[in-house]
C-alpha cells in the first residue's frame, strides 16, 4: 500500500487531521510509492496501518530533551 492524494483526503476528512499542502507533498514523496528492495532483495510492503503511524510522526513529531 502506498500514499495517495485520495488517502491522505479520507485522513483528512475521516481523522480530522490538519495535514498542509506542503506536509502532503512530503508525505507523498516519502510514502507515495513503495520502498526499494533491501540488500537481499526483499521487499517491504507498507501496512496502511504503516501509513497511519508514520503520517501521525510526522505531523506530531516528540521532542526528546536530555
Amino acid at each position: 500500500m502506498i500514499a495517495t492524494e485520495k488517502f491522505i483526503h479520507d485522513l483528512r476528512e475521516k481523522s480530522f487531521i490538519n495535514i498542509s499542502e506542503e506536509m502532503e507533498k512530503c508525505i507523498l514523496e516519502q510514502f507515495g510509492k513503495e520502498p526499494e528492495p533491501d540488500e537481499d532483495g526483499h521487499v517491504y510492503e507498507y501496512t496502511e496501518q504503516d501509513l497511519h503511524e508514520q503520517i501521525r510522526k510526522m505531523i506530531n513529531p516528540v521532542t526528546v530533551t536530555k
